[in-house]
């Protein structure tokens, strides 16, 4: 039953809405009324509510003002706003803050009828998935799946395994495979990375734990069935009377893919392995059905392959496109967007990844980020900024995703690459910029903050870059120069000593002369007459 509440001052308005709707009909009961929004805040501390219909203009408090209490307040109920203003502002307002929906007075009851039926299915469709988290979360807590899994991933994942002792473990579960016919399915949950970035670990579990329900439940129909999980993989394990083919399964694994996607809201793609007899051929068809998935990594996702679709086991040999490497660095350092997309694609292209193998892929892919990552050091790029804290992530999403997600996504990182190396080229060519005007406005009474205004930028941006290009300071940059030229000066001995401090941009002789040992060792003086010394 969905709870439905009227906020209107006007009484007519509410026995409208009341009476002119056969509510119960449609499941809906209207719980509570209220003349204005403060009286309904004080309804809503004793009444839950679902859907809230209310006006606009209203004494005490405003619709506007009671749908930003109540989304704060009461996030699950869906409001409806309900004026006879029909300007956009108040609309506009009005979802901003949180309405689900908006009706203009006159309103037909049907206008009305059809709003709220809407909402209800929303809300429906939300109490269903969270009811079957919940009876996965129960199922999850209440079975004992470690021995199991152990021991099913034993049965398939070794070779020569005791298979008498594992089958009696599997019996104390309540487990049997009494036919004679074994095949395997494996099922792998397409773009496993971008579950784990939304979601917490637990609910990871619960994810593939539905998705091995959902396989078995389906399986069960016609054979003896159990799945576990083995890196990620769900594993099923057929067991039949007679040989089965894959045309025969295909029907059974597509509606697999449609429950999981209807129910846990993402894909799968799955492969086939073949079925013959004794439950020693468990390894073999495991391994097919891998393979299928490999040889076929390139199709995308949500995809079926059938062992028999693979290459065969000597795979098209294919080494790493060193020269397409090469022109994608080239255009990440021009900046040339079209450019980079383009010579990725030719990259891919060049793995010929419709007749080689899915580790040979994701290696190559891997090479190509180590090279970018090299030359982002060699051009000291911050690779905080184009790759994150650290390359786990990235080499996560390539041994996870399809193709077409592991190319997007390197793209994105090319393209950062590219951008930075931008900001750095422009960087260099404003610091050099401020290290021009010094040299051309040393003898004047220039600071930091002058020579900031100069360039256009902050003195805590200059201060960073002579930190960050020269490894000093702006200061102890403008003594070098000022000194530089001082020595140069002090060549000429007609020129006297005080000339020489103004001239280099010192008023100050007595500065002066404490600044020039500082930086040479020895007073102008001492300089000057050491030249004359080394002359003779």
């Amino acid at each position: 039953m969905i709870h439905l509440m009227i906020v209107d001052d006007e009484e007519r308005a509410r026995t409208g809405i009341r009476s002119l709707i056969d509510w119960t009909k449609h499941d809906i009961a209207i719980v509570c009324e209220a003349r204005d929004g403060a009286e309904a805040l004080e309804l809503l501390n004793n009444v839950h509510v679902d859907i809230l219909l209310t006006d606009i203009r209203m004494p005490e408090m405003d619709g506007l003002s009671l749908i930003e209490h109540v989304t704060n307040d009461y996030p699950h109920i869906k409001c409806v706003i309900m004026s006879g203003y029909d300007e956009f502002a108040y609309a506009q307002k009005a979802l901003t803050i949180g309405a689900s929906d908006y009706l203009l007075k006159p309103s037909r009851t049907q206008e009305i009828l059809d709003t709220v039926l809407k909402l209800k299915a929303i809300i429906e469709e939300a109490r269903h998935q969270e009811n079957t988290l919940e009876k996965l979360k129960v199922g999850f807590r209440e079975s004992f799946p470690l021995l199991k899994e152990k021991t099913l991933s034993r049965l398939v994942m070794t070779d020569n395994p005791p298979f008498e002792r594992l089958l009696a473990n599997l019996h104390i579960n309540g487990e049997a495979f009494p036919h004679l016919f074994f095949g395997i399915i494996v099922l792998q949950i397409d773009n496993l990375h971008m579950l784990q970035r939304k979601y917490d670990q637990e609910d990871i579990e619960l994810f593939k734990y539905g998705v091995k329900n959902i396989a078995e439940e389906t399986f069960s129909a016609l054979f003896r069935c159990a799945a576990f999980e083995h890196q990620d993989d769900i594993i099923v394990i057929l067991n039949t009377e007679d040989w089965t083919g894959s045309d025969e399964l295909n029907q059974h694994v597509a509606e697999v893919q449609q429950h999981i996607r209807q129910y846990l809201k993402f894909t799968v793609s799955i492969g086939i392995g073949s079925f013959d007899s004794g439950i020693n051929h468990l390894r073999i068809s495991y391994q097919e059905s891998i393979r299928a998935l490999d040889m076929k990594y390139f199709i995308g996702i949500e995809k079926i392959v059938d062992y028999k679709e693979t290459v065969d086991d000597d795979p098209v040999h294919t080494s790493y496109p060193l020269s397409q490497e090469k022109a994608i660095i080239q255009a990440v350092a021009t900046g040339d967007q079209n450019a980079i997309a383009d010579r990725l694609n030719a990259f891919n292209e060049a793995l010929k990844p419709a007749s080689t193998s899915k580790e040979h892929i994701q290696k190559s892919m891997l090479a190509l980020v180590f090279a970018l990552y090299r030359y982002c050091i060699e051009k000291n790029i911050n690779t905080n900024d184009v790759f994150g804290e650290s390359l786990t992530e990235l080499t996560h999403i390539i041994e996870h995703s399809s193709m077409d997600y592991i190319v997007q996504t390197l793209t994105d990182v090319l393209l950062k690459a590219s951008e930075q190396l931008h900001v750095k080229k422009n960087s260099n060519k404003m610091f050099q910029s401020v290290l021009d005007y010094m040299e051309h406005n040393y003898h004047k009474d220039i600071n930091r903050e002058t020579v900031a205004r100069e360039v256009f930028i902050t003195p805590g941006y200059l201060s960073f870059l002579f930190k960050q290009e020269l490894k000093t300071n702006f200061l102890d940059h403008l003594h070098k120069i000022r000194i530089d030229h001082a020595c140069r000066l002090l060549h000429d001995r007609s020129m006297k000593l005080s000339d020489i401090a103004h001239a280099a941009g010192y008023n100050d002789e007595k500065y002066f002369f404490q600044i020039f040992k500082k930086y040479i060792g020895m007073t102008p003086t001492q300089y000057r007459n050491n030249l004359g010394a080394d002359s003779l």
